[in-house]
């Protein structure tokens, strides 16, 4: 079950260093050599739809000029106002354009609780996508993170969620959503493995049968 590993993006490359993917995959091998939890941490690059911030990015710098009656200040060098107009909104047009591109821009014209709720489901899509219910004693748990959000989601299957409180994953976010912040998501996932891989071992230690039942690699997705 579970996804082929596929090479890691340039942009994922950034926050996870070059040798981030390997470390992960080895604290997901060492976590789960105590227990019969399945670990599978995914990092995407966004979870939250950007398509307004052009026009959004836009309006705001179309609202400077007026604010400022920037076309009217120009025109005193020189020119009249119509084409200084014209002027300042092709030029806001070429602006908005290129700072939609910016993770930051995208980020703080997102309203907060539209990403909250897209990163968590997101991460309730990547659960069933990735088969983790599927596992023989629902034993499988996600640790997601989405990147343009500095966001970081865990989800337990139905026997982790039995046994273990919810409250106690909020450290494993901790964790790696502070590793987003400062720039370091591999030492930060690393961190929140093998924590849960403490937290699993008491409740679902490893059998003398057991079977590997999803790949133990990191997913990287758009």
């Amino acid at each position: 079950m579970g996804e082929d590993p596929s090479p890691i993006p340039d942009w994922a490359r950034q926050v996870l260093g070059d040798d981030g993917a390997e470390r992960i995959e080895a604290a997901i091998a060492d976590a789960e050599s105590g227990t019969s939890g399945e670990i599978v941490p995914i990092l995407v690059r966004r979870s939250s739809t950007v398509g307004h911030v052009p026009l959004t990015s836009f309006t705001l710098l179309l609202l400077c000029v007026f604010l400022f009656d920037l076309p009217a200040h120009l025109a005193e060098l020189g020119g009249t106002y119509g084409v200084w107009l014209g002027a300042c909104w092709l030029l806001a047009g070429g602006l908005a354009l290129g700072l939609s591109r910016l993770d930051a821009v995208q980020r703080m014209l997102t309203p907060r609780i539209d990403q909250m709720r897209q990163v968590d489901l997101r991460a309730q899509i990547e659960f069933y996508e990735l088969e983790m219910s599927q596992t023989l004693d629902r034993t499988g748990i996600l640790l997601f993170v989405s990147l343009l959000e500095h966001r970081a989601v865990v989800l337990a299957d139905r026997s982790i969620a039995k046994k273990i409180d919810a409250k106690i994953w909020q450290e494993l976010v901790d964790l790696m959503t502070r590793g987003v912040k400062r720039g370091d998501l591999a030492s930060g996932m690393v961190q929140a493995i093998q924590r849960c891989g403490e937290l699993l071992s008491p409740h679902f230690p490893i059998a003398d049968d057991d079977i590997n039942e999803l790949r133990d690699h990191l997913v990287v997705k758009e």
